[in-house]
């Protein structure tokens, strides 16, 4: 089973931490803009940044269905807001399974870091978990 990563990311915060989830699980990341549409994924990351999920991510979702997606794990760069919850119920409502577990890390902001080491290691971490889960 080959996973996909797929993020929106201005800042480059989610596609640090979308880096350190394909590397861990040998596969490559993909920025949703211009991302072809999945085919037949057992379990698909997805990942944005902000408070909310933005419009790319939000219309990426309702293109999906369980034939393109099967699981979904979420993650998210940003302080707590309602991202994760608005892929939640967009991804479960087009009839994808959205795993429990899901990662939050830092916004990387103007004078800011954004991820660091050990926010990459929690998404390796994650990516591996994840995996287990749906065996």
């Amino acid at each position: 089973m080959k996973p996909r990563v797929y993020y929106v990311s201005t800042r480059e915060s989610a596609a640090q931490i979308a880096q350190a989830i394909a590397h861990s699980l040998k596969c490559t990341r993909e920025p949703l803009m211009p991302a072809y549409m999945p085919e037949s994924v057992s379990l698909m990351f997805l990942g944005c940044e902000g408070h909310r999920a933005d419009k790319v991510t939000m219309d990426f979702i309702a293109a999906l269905s369980p034939n393109r997606v099967t699981n979904a794990a979420l993650f998210h760069c940003g302080n707590a807001g309602q991202a994760l919850a608005q892929m939640r119920r967009a991804l479960t409502a087009r009839g994808v399974n959205v795993l429990d577990l899901t990662l939050s890390a830092p916004l990387k902001h103007l004078f800011g870091a954004g991820p660091q080491g050990e926010d990459l290691e929690r998404a390796a971490q994650f990516a591996q978990d994840c995996m287990a889960m749906i065996g």
